[in-house]
């Protein structure tokens, strides 16, 4: 019995070593800014809604940036989460008549430059509130 207690605090002590610490956004993540936000919403050729979300995204860093994952969290009435999902960051790119969203390894983010962006959503829940979602980077590649 004393040996299972000993061998159950030993694993116990050593799991424990081995967490590692929760990890917060990228470093860079700060230089990563948001502005003119505008929320619209189309059907797709299949009748399903598609959600969006335009603005500007600025680097107020001194890299350029190739990649942005954005956790986008949308809430309910009480505030509470009602949906979070985490989606790239696509820049706005003219090619014709229409903006196409591309992802920023086909058109960097250079330092001090700010580009508009679109962020895309198949469905969102029914219990969002409506308001605009909290949009936090959690993943940024640099060049």
């Amino acid at each position: 019995m004393e040996y299972v207690v000993a061998i159950v605090a030993i694993l116990f002590l050593v799991s424990r070593t081995q967490q590692k610490a929760a990890t917060g956004p990228p470093a860079y993540a700060s230089n990563i800014k948001f502005s003119d936000l505008k929320m619209s919403a189309a059907e797709n050729f299949v009748g399903a809604t598609v959600s969006y979300i335009d603005g500007t995204v600025t680097n107020a860093g001194n890299q350029t940036v190739t990649h942005v994952l954005a956790e986008v969290t949308f809430k309910d009435s009480m505030g509470q989460l009602a949906q979070r999902e985490t989606v790239p960051l696509r820049v706005l790119q003219a090619s014709g008549p229409y903006p196409d969203a591309v992802d920023l390894n086909v058109s960097p983010l250079a330092p001090g430059q700010g580009k508009p962006f679109r962020l895309t959503f198949e469905g969102i829940s029914m219990q969002w509130n409506h308001e605009y979602p909290e949009i936090k980077v959690t993943g940024v590649t640099l060049k």
